[in-house]
């Protein structure tokens, strides 16, 4: 059976490695990512298992100027908000990206890709993966853009808890568990649930929600469409925070 599940969420600040210090403080276990040379950007990342927060940055603005005139990136997405930080795109992970890629061409989607990329991490081991984005014309509704690693969630798994990525967080045993965000038209979420296959779970006229394989997405009627908030459980502390113009919430 095919699962389409919550890889990431991506997150511009200003400086990510500084978010190591700053989510510390929050009791979140953050470590330095590394470059995309092709894009003119760095991470570091928060690992929940293996769905993370990827805050993001910018060392090169021509490079990300060049990206982001490709259709349904996160570049030309960020470029699009003023290169506001703060959420920009969700990315759910596959293991059937070439199927994938046949099957939104022929529901009418635009498809970018799947094309190959790579990242130098800090120790100088290469990580590589496949991304594949797509959208429609004039929606001002961004979907999520599709990833598939190069290596298999054993393994993976395996390497970043080897490398000290993926470690216990002092604030609990926590997990991300939902992902909120606005839209000016809730067919989106019937076309999501339907696109991914994950079940609506509830359903009123000023909200739908999904349930995903791990996570759970939220979607409430509004002027505009963004990603609102993204609430971990398992805290020992209830908490909201808002990061870089991000929200977070924490609930036991």
């Amino acid at each position: 059976m095919i699962m389409y599940f919550f890889d990431h969420i991506v997150h511009f600040v200003k400086k990510p490695i500084a978010m190591v210090e700053k989510t510390g403080e929050l009791g979140l276990h953050t470590v330095e990512g590394g470059k995309h040379e092709m894009w003119g950007t760095y991470n570091s990342l928060c690992y929940f298992g293996l769905s993370y927060i990827e805050f993001i940055g910018v060392f090169d603005e021509e490079l990300l100027e060049q990206s982001a005139k490709i259709p349904y990136t996160l570049h030309e997405s960020y470029k699009k908000r003023n290169k506001r930080d703060g959420f920009t795109r969700i990315a759910i992970r596959t293991s059937t990206i070439e199927e994938d890629a046949a099957k939104l061409r022929a529901r009418g989607y635009e498809v970018i890709g799947p094309d190959a990329f790579s990242r130098v991490r800090p120790d100088g081991s290469v990580l590589t993966w496949k991304l594949l984005h797509f959208g429609k014309k004039d929606s001002p509704f961004e979907f999520p853009f599709l990833i598939q690693w190069d290596s298999s969630d054993k393994e993976r798994y395996h390497d970043l808890v080897k490398n000290g990525s993926i470690q216990e967080h002092p604030v609990g045993d926590v997990a991300i568990e939902e992902i909120s965000l606005i839209v000016t038209d809730l067919k989106r979420a019937d076309e999501w649930a339907d696109l991914f296959q994950h079940e609506i779970v509830e359903k009123t006229a000023a909200y739908i929600k999904l349930k995903a394989p791990n996570c759970q997405f939220s979607f409430y009627l509004g002027q505009k469409n963004e990603i609102a908030e993204v609430k971990i459980r398992g805290a020992k502390e209830e908490k909201q925070v808002i990061l870089e113009n991000g929200k977070y919430l924490f609930v036991r």
